[in-house]
């Protein structure tokens, strides 16, 4: 961490000095990393669509329910895969897996999904949130006993625009109610680490993806999408108590993440119904860039891990009241 502002905070200059400064840190923690239990799941018909789930030893119950952690990874949209095979020795994005489920208990599922080289064109991100969430549903016994399952989901970068088409756009709207509703299994909480909510300060190298993906990316961005979803508020998971955070590192970039995020949490507060606004928090990472969280996680040193220990509070808070 201590080495990471020198890098600065352009996203394609950090990528790879950041995954090789942990690296070593991974590596001294590679058997507790692969200890984890995890098994491999198809989620849906295409080749991408796979599932790792990793489980705790001793599962987390509060008020007889299990906790799953859902997690999208970051690639802007052209790269990413559930492990990466050029730093860690396969141990990201395993790392994430073997933290919560031996720190906090959580079982956790880490998706693959679809890239613009698999023909991904929005809103296929959405849906493969969607499916990935159907098959916990369908699937409960490969993630849970007979407890009833909090859902929690949680997108980084473009994993979190993925998350975010999923809870704001219409074509969701079935699959949101089966996990809003449900008995088995409840989603309750949401966590958006390091999102481009909106792409007006997008580096220029970046418009010809973000055409091909989503046509109108202003109107399909995470931002686009909530003005959109505001003329039919309260919104579905509002109402069913979902909370969302909204979580960023103090060396993001201020032009593709910290600004688009400042716009997103004033269009949000805009709300006028106060079960909305309420609905969301905003927190920081302190000492992290764009690249490093997911990175940190499983090192064993506490300043690093400290962020997870942030999502963990908030899952963990939400918990401590029964699902409405």
């Amino acid at each position: 961490m201590d080495h990471l502002p020198e890098l600065g905070t352009a996203i394609q200059n950090v990528v790879i000095p950041t995954f090789k400064l942990y690296d070593p840190l991974l590596q001294k923690n590679a058997g507790h990393i692969k200890a984890t239990p995890k098994s491999t799941h198809q989620y849906g018909q295409h080749e991408r669509q796979v599932l790792d789930v990793y489980s705790p030893s001793k599962p987390s119950i509060i008020d007889g329910r299990r906790p799953v952690l859902m997690f999208e990874y970051g690639g802007g949209l052209v790269n990413g895969s559930r492990t990466l095979s050029m730093f860690g020795n396969e141990l990201v994005y395993a790392n994430v897996g073997a933290f919560f489920a031996s720190k906090f208990g959580y079982t956790v599922v880490i998706i693959d999904y679809r890239l613009m080289s698999h023909g991904a064109k929005f809103p296929s991100g959405g849906q493969d949130v969607a499916l990935a969430a159907e098959w916990i549903v369908k699937n409960k016994d490969q993630v849970s006993d007979s407890c009833p399952i909090d859902l929690f989901l949680m997108g980084n970068s473009a994993g979190g625009i993925h998350l975010s088409t999923f809870l704001l756009h219409s074509d969701f709207s079935k699959t949101r109610h089966q996990v809003l509703t449900g008995s088995d299994v409840r989603l309750r909480g949401a966590i958006l680490l390091a999102v481009p909510f909106d792409f007006e300060t997008a580096t220029s190298d970046r418009t010809e993806t973000l055409e091909m993906y989503f046509g109108d990316y202003q109107a399909n961005s995470p931002l686009g999408l909530l003005k959109a979803a505001k003329q039919s508020a309260p919104f579905d998971f509002v109402k069913a108590g979902v909370r969302l955070l909204v979580l960023d590192a103090d060396l993001d970039p201020e032009d593709e993440i910290l600004k688009p995020r400042d716009r997103f949490v004033k269009e949000w507060l805009g709300l006028t119904d106060s079960a909305g606004r309420g609905a969301l928090a905003v927190d920081w990472i302190l000492g992290h860039n764009h690249i490093s969280p997911v990175a940190a996680l499983s090192t064993g040193i506490d300043k690093e891990e400290a962020w997870g220990c942030q999502v963990a509070a908030f899952c963990d808070g939400i918990r401590k009241f029964a699902p409405r």
